[in-house]
Formats: C-alpha cells, sequence, structure tokens
C-alpha cells in the first residue's frame, strides 16, 4: 500500500491497544503495525486478537529484522512511545541505535 505508514509501538499495553483498535478499525493494514511487549501473555493476547507482529525486543520491532511474519519487508516509518512515564528514557536509550 502506497503511502500507508508503517508504525511500531513500544510498549503494548492500554494505551497501545486503544490507539492500534481505531488505526485497525480505519482501515489501516496489519502488515503495517509491529508491537513489542515484555510480557509472554500480552505478546499471545495482541498477536492473536488483532493479527499484529508482535515480539519482545523493541529493537527487532523497530528494524523488523527478526520474528517478523505479518509485517515482514516493512521498514518503519513511526514509532509510538506507549509507554510508563517513568520508564521512557530506559526506552529511548535503548533504542537509540534503531532510530
Amino acid at each position: 500500500m502506497a503511502n500507508v505508514p508503517s508504525i511500531t509501538f513500544i510498549g503494548g499495553g492500554n494505551m497501545c491497544e486503544a490507539i492500534l483498535s481505531g488505526l485497525l478499525k480505519t482501515g489501516h493494514p496489519t502488515s503495517h503495525v509491529r508491537i513489542s511487549e515484555p510480557f509472554d501473555q500480552r505478546r499471545e493476547y495482541l498477536r492473536t486478537k488483532y493479527g499484529v507482529d508482535v515480539v519482545e525486543s523493541n529493537g527487532d520491532a523497530i528494524s523488523g529484522k527478526q520474528g517478523m511474519s505479518v509485517s515482514s519487508g516493512v521498514s518503519c516509518d513511526v514509532v509510538v512511545l506507549a509507554v510508563k512515564p517513568q520508564v521512557v528514557g530506559d526506552v529511548v536509550r535503548g533504542v537509540a541505535g534503531e532510530l
């Protein structure tokens, strides 16, 4: 799809799910969404409910190099930091090389 941004969410909690749900309802393709989420159960829930790629590693979610099935070969245009304010600094430092 031309001109459809590929969006990576760092953090798969409630904020991510609310935005993701709205995006998909408006027709944003699942092939242009990736999520990183540290918790196994939550990863499986998001993967099953929304049909998007969900991985454990923030860097892998941004780069799309590991564990992608739906969004394989799609580069990341937008990164949404959907994490708690107290961890934003750590997250940004951790992914700085991928941005």
